[in-house]
């Protein structure tokens, strides 16, 4: 049998084993949290999914400002551009205004027809076909690119020998009174040529004598167009 006082140290020797256990887990425990804490092995990045670039804002789409010759083969053979510029019976030197020009559907033909000592000033109300029609004519030293105001022509006086207004006069909120406007930039023996769907041309005409202007001559050879020449009527 074993004393008492043995025995009590043995539970005292145990009772102070089981304690130094405990403590060391918490020395572990709190050893293993600091390790969290502190630097960790770098892990790979994972990339970031690849955002595309901003697509290309595509060209506004415009309407009412004519078409650009050889885009639409359709619209070219309505239109018949060579035949169209040729009737009008330009000569090389002479001042033209295409009024309403929009893309410049008979622009280039026009700086052409009239040379590098000739002319063209065209102009429409619309910025977005300007700047798409100054990169056009950009190398063209004969030509001038124009904005004006919708019911005013902005055009010097006794200055051109022919202006034209291709599919533009339906636009106008009065057409007499545009027609009339146009009289002080003519020269002496200048024209005026209106072209456009032979549907319209009545309301045309009817504004023109209104005016004060003539049909001096008109063009019938094309697909859908009519085209007329238009001068001021002699004063009393």
């Amino acid at each position: 049998m074993i004393p008492e006082v043995g025995m009590t140290f043995l539970r005292t020797q145990a009772a102070s084993r089981h304690l130094m256990r405990w403590c060391l887990c918490l020395v572990t425990a709190a050893s293993g949290a600091c390790r969290s804490e502190g630097p960790q092995a770098e892990r790979p990045e994972v990339p970031l999914a690849s955002v595309p670039p901003p697509a290309t804002e595509a060209p506004a789409e415009l309407h009412g400002v004519g078409g650009v010759e050889g885009v639409t083969p359709a619209y070219d053979q309505s239109r018949q551009p060579a035949r169209f510029v040729a009737a009008l019976g330009l000569s090389p030197g002479q001042r033209i205004a295409d009024v309403g020009a929009g893309l410049g559907y008979f622009t280039l033909r026009l700086s052409d027809a009239v040379g590098p000592t000739g002319r063209v000033v065209a102009t429409d109300i619309n910025d977005e076909a300007l700047k798409r029609l100054r990169q056009r004519v950009s190398a063209r030293k004969n030509v001038e690119v124009r904005k004006v105001a919708p019911d005013t022509p902005g055009l010097e006086p006794g200055t051109y020998d022919l202006i034209l207004l291709a599919e533009v006069d339906h636009f106008l909120p009065d057409r007499a009174a545009y027609l009339e406007s146009l009289r002080p930039a003519l020269t002496p023996n200048g024209r005026i040529a209106v072209t456009h769907l032979r549907a319209m041309r009545p309301p045309l005409v009817a504004a023109a004598q209104a005016a004060g202007y003539a049909v001096v001559s008109e063009f019938n050879d094309l697909p859908v167009h009519y085209l007329l020449f238009l001068q001021p009527t002699p004063g009393p």
